[in-house]
């Protein structure tokens, strides 16, 4: 069988192109405008994307357009892309508010702490090698004051 891609593309234009962006529209209408946009074109090739995999396989989408604009929206607010994401969760999601993900063995991510101590990546040690308090003591010994001291 053979598809005439611009007949089906001027029928998801009749049919469901307008149906899509009113329900896109009212599904986000109180995000931000920054991502406003983004989420109607999202929405709109989410539609298309799934109306053009069923006529490949041979069905007719029109009687399941209601289905497939209501899961373009949940696909759309989920955060997930046509383009798609990788497929290994993100250690440092921004969904967790930029905390840290420990991985389980399983690879199920639980939010912890930035400040935990089991973050590895943080050095919790703050030892130079300098006693403030002996500096302090030293000065006073020899009577300066630290300003003194740091302009020398």
């Amino acid at each position: 069988m053979v598809i005439d891609w611009n007949r089906e593309h001027e029928k998801f234009m009749r049919i469901a192109y307008a149906r899509t962006l009113t329900a896109a529209r009212k599904a986000f209408r109180s995000w931000p405008e920054w991502k406003f946009e983004d989420a109607l074109a999202e929405t709109i090739a989410k539609c298309w994307d799934s109306f053009s995999r069923l006529l490949l396989r041979g069905r007719d989408p029109e009687p399941l357009l209601a289905g497939i604009i209501k899961f373009s929206v949940l696909w759309t607010r989920y955060d997930r892309k046509v383009a798609h994401r990788a497929r290994t969760p993100d250690v440092y999601d921004y969904r967790a508010g930029f905390r840290r993900q420990d991985l389980s063995g399983q690879g199920q991510a639980t939010p912890s702490e930035r400040s935990s101590r089991d973050n590895g990546f943080i050095n919790w040690q703050t030892d130079t090698g300098d006693d403030p308090g002996e500096l302090a003591a030293a000065l006073e010994e020899h009577g300066l004051s630290l300003e003194d001291w740091l302009d020398k």
